[in-house]
This record gives structure tokens, C-alpha cells and sequence, in this order.
């Protein structure tokens, strides 16, 4: 995504108050992604349905909208690393002509997979099939839509990205109003997915039109399975790692039974919500800050190695480096940070004026801290892919999977005073885990830039 922060970087640097507003609006949109316009969307839906829907299909609805993302999250997390790195050395050799034709590869086993993933689901739901059809629909679609997402970071309009969103939005909301008002639940999740289907419409135009290729399907990517597995694991732990005590939760004896097989944990669910929604400012700071200066030193310590430079020079442009990391997270401690402790101090008032309930409201103050945690842990984990640090991410990712899943378990047996514990420490135990894999390979970049090079004769 750094080169979407440079295009975005731009906007800031003519210093005015309509470009400053423009540049946040589109960070923030872009670093958001599908997941914020859907949020913002299933609100103004939950607003508006109350006329025709009664609150338990609204709960249905909404529900099997949380698992659709849960669990394509997960799926595509198996590749979305390894489709990242394939990209980018695509970029990297400029083979651009390959791109549209790996993309057609990658989203048609995209398909495939959800549809086979999401088919017993379909089987077994005893619920309307016309309602499962479109569940299912829509399983499909928001994996497609994860996947995309990888590609259109390369995509010079990144403008695109946001107005994409906002006609999906629109479109799934009245869809949705309109054809649940006439047909009731089945048809208002059926108008949802027509705009979710609508918003891969436009961006898959985007893609052929920003990547024309008349070349034939590519299927060089499979190679990169055998070549670079860890990133398999990496993006298969963390994205699990982030909802398995939501899993857990929902499965648990503490967990309601909505409809047949959805199950949800109101307290802790609602609480969760709303500490992610505060990420938004660590994104866009992430994207239009953290990563384009980052960059910028990164590419010049190896250029520096590339264009064999004075051995003074590149221990300048390693501290350069690593002045940016320190820099860098600061930056983000200040505006996470401060976020999250504005949000700590009035915690009660939230989650009166958001109507959580007592054991949501407990849970909120944990939840703020363990998300701010996990975009710490997320930004040190993106500083080691940089470097290529994929055995230690795998590592810093089981960790993170492993202790949540221990200490969420361990938490169901404590009672509810310690809810929201488990994923906070998995969090921390994470993040010190990666600091200090980070922190060594830095001291000692130049020795793993020399000894991880092919020998030549």
C-alpha cells in the first residue's frame, strides 16, 4: 500500500484545510476498507429496518453478515500473503502483463474455495433456501472482494477505491430497504449482497482497465506455495488469531443461539465492535505516514548495498532505518494512543450513549487496550515482512493464535470480570514477541542483508 500513501501524501503537502480534510477522508476510506463502509451500512440498516423486521430477523441478519466476514477473513487469509508477495515481485521485475492474468487465476480458485468452504454451511443451515442462497452469494463475493483489495493497491486511481464503497454502500442499503419491505428477511439480505455484487463489479472494471493484458492465465503464482509456505501460516494464524475468542465466545455455554446454527456473545461482540471502530486514525496514519517513510529509508539502505557504497555510508542509512522504526511507532503510540485513552476515560459515557449493556460495558476498557495492542503488533509485523522475517513471523503469529486461544478459554473459567483478558494478553505476548525479533534483526541488519545472499561464482 506505500504507493497509495505516496499518491496520498501529496494531498497533505499542499497544506490547506480542504486538502488535509480530502487526504483523511481518503486514507481513512481506503485504509478502512470493505469492512468500515459495511459497518457504517449495516447501522443505517439496523436504523431503518425496524418498520418491517422484527429485532430477531434483524439479528439473524445481521449475524450471518458478522460470519460471512469472520470466515472469509480466515480463508483468504491462507493466501492473501502469498498473492502479496507474487505481486509485488511482478511490480518489482515489471512484468505488469502478468498481473490481470495471475488476477484471473487468483479469483477464480477465490471462488472455488469459498464455494466449497461455505457449502456445508449451506447444506446443514436449517433456515429458507433463497436466505442460505444469498448467504452464500454473499460468502463469495466478500472473499473475492479480499482478494481484490491486494490488487488494487498497485492501481494508480486510488480514488477509485473509496467511490467503489461508497456506491456499494448506497446500493446495498437501499436494495436491502426496498427489498425487505416487500419480501422481509430473505429479501433484505438478498438486496445487501446485490450491492456488495455491484461494488465487485466496479472494481473488477478498475483492475482490466488499470492492468490490460492479452496474455493467457498465469499460474506461476503456484510455484510461490513450495517456494515461501511460511506466508501461508503467517496469514492463516493472525487472521485467525484475530476472531478464535469470538469463536470461542459464540460456541461456548456463555454464548446465545439466535437461529439454528448462529450462535453470538452479545456483551462481548458489542464491546469488540466498537474498540475496533477506533483503529480508524491508526490506519490512516499507518498508510500516509508510517509506511511511505519507511519506505523511503528502506529503499535507500539497500540501494546504497546495491550501488556499493562506503561501508560508513550503509551503517548511516541502517540507523536511518532504524531512526524510522523508533519514529514510527511513536508516531502511532501518540495517535492510537491517544485515541485510545480518550476513549478509556469516557468508556461509561460510550457505552451508556451506544446502549451496551453492565458485562459490555466491562469488557469495552479491555477491548480498547487489546486493540490498540493489535495495531502495534499488525505495524511490527508489516516492518518484518519488510525484511523478509517470514520464520520468526510464523512464530510471532502462533503466538498470537496459540495465546488467545489458551487464555480465552482460561478466562470462560475465571467468570466475566476477566473477560476480554485473554485476547489482550495474547495481544501483548505477541507484540514483546515480535519487538524482539525486530529489534535484534535490525541491530544486526547488515549481517543478514550479506549471509542471506546467493553465492555466485
Amino acid at each position: 500500500m506505500a504507493g497509495i500513501g505516496f499518491k496520498l501524501r501529496k494531498i497533505f503537502e499542499k497544506d490547506t484545510y480542504l486538502d488535509n480534510l480530502r487526504g483523511v477522508i481518503f486514507s481513512a476510506s481506503i485504509a478502512g476498507g470493505p469492512i468500515f463502509f459495511s459497518i457504517l451500512c449495516l447501522v443505517l440498516l439496523g436504523i431503518f429496518s425496524a418498520a418491517f423486521l422484527r429485532s430477531g430477523e434483524m439479528s439473524i441478519f445481521l449475524i450471518t453478515v458478522v460470519y460471512v466476514f469472520a470466515f472469509s477473513l480466515i480463508s483468504t487469509g491462507l493466501s492473501q500473503l502469498l498473492i502479496t508477495r507474487f505481486l509485488s515481485d511482478l511490480i518489482y521485475a515489471s512484468k505488469f502483463r502478468k498481473i490481470l492474468p495471475t488476477f484471473t487465476v487468483v479469483l477464480t480458485i477465490t471462488i472455488v474455495c469459498q464455494l466449497i468452504i461455505g457449502l456445508p454451511f449451506f447444506l446443514f443451515w436449517n433456515i429458507g433456501f433463497n436466505y442460505k442462497l444469498a448467504a452464500l452469494m454473499l460468502f463469495i463475493v466478500i472473499g473475492c472482494i479480499w482478494q481484490l483489495m491486494i490488487f488494487l493497491s498497485a492501481v494508480k486511481n486510488y480514488q477509485i477505491v473509496m467511490y467503489a464503497f461508497a456506491t456499494g454502500l448506497t446500493i446495498s442499503f437501499f436494495a436491502a430497504y426496498t427489498l425487505g419491505k416487500a419480501f422481509g428477511l430473505t429479501g433484505f439480505l438478498h438486496g445487501y449482497t446485490f450491492g456488495q455484487v455491484i461494488l465487485l463489479f466496479i472494481l473488477l472494471i478498475r483492475i482490466f482497465i488499470e492492468f490490460k493484458s492479452d496474455d493467457t492465465p498465469n499460474f506461476e503464482i503456484a510455484s510461490y506455495i513450495g517456494k515461501m509456505p511460511q506466508l501461508i501460516a503467517i496469514g492463516f494464524f493472525y487472521n485467525l488469531g484475530i476472531w478464535v475468542d469470538k469463536i470461542i465466545f459464540w460456541f461456548s455455554d456463555k454464548g446465545e443461539q439466535v437461529h439454528d446454527m448462529l450462535y453470538v456473545f452479545t456483551d462481548y461482540d458489542g464491546a469488540m465492535f466498537i474498540a475496533y471502530m477506533t483503529t480508524i486514525p491508526a490506519y490512516t496514519y499507518f498508510l500516509v505516514k508510517i509506511e511511505t517513510n519507511f519506505y523511503s529509508r528502506f529503499r535507500i539502505y539497500y540501494e546504497s548495498i546495491l550501488n556499493k557504497n562506503t561501508l560508513a555510508r550503509i551503517y548511516q542509512n541502517k540507523s536511518e532505518i532504524a531512526k524510522s522504526v523508533r519514529e514510527s511507532i511513536g508516531g502511532l503510540l501518540k495517535i492510537q494512543g491517544t485515541v485510545t485513552l480518550v476513549c478509556l476515560l469516557f468508556s461509561d459515557e460510550i457505552a451508556a450513549f451506544l446502549k451496551l449493556p453492565g458485562l459490555g460495558a466491562i469488557i469495552l476498557d479491555k477491548a480498547l487496550i487489546a486493540v490498540f495492542l493489535q495495531m502495534m503488533l499488525l505495524t511490527i509485523m508489516i516492518f518484518m515482512m519488510y525484511f523478509d522475517m517470514a520464520s520468526k513471523l510464523v512464530k510471532v503469529a502462533s503466538v498470537f493464535l496459540g495465546a488467545n486461544v489458551l487464555l480465552t478459554g482460561a478466562t470462560l473459567h475465571l467468570g466475566y470480570v476477566f473477560f476480554g483478558y485473554g485476547y489482550l494478553c495474547a495481544c501483548l505476548l505477541a507484540l514483546i514477541a515480535g519487538y524482539v525479533f525486530l529489534n535484534k534483526h535490525l541491530n544486526e541488519l547488515e549481517y543478514h542483508t550479506f549471509t542471506t545472499q546467493p553465492i555466485t561464482t
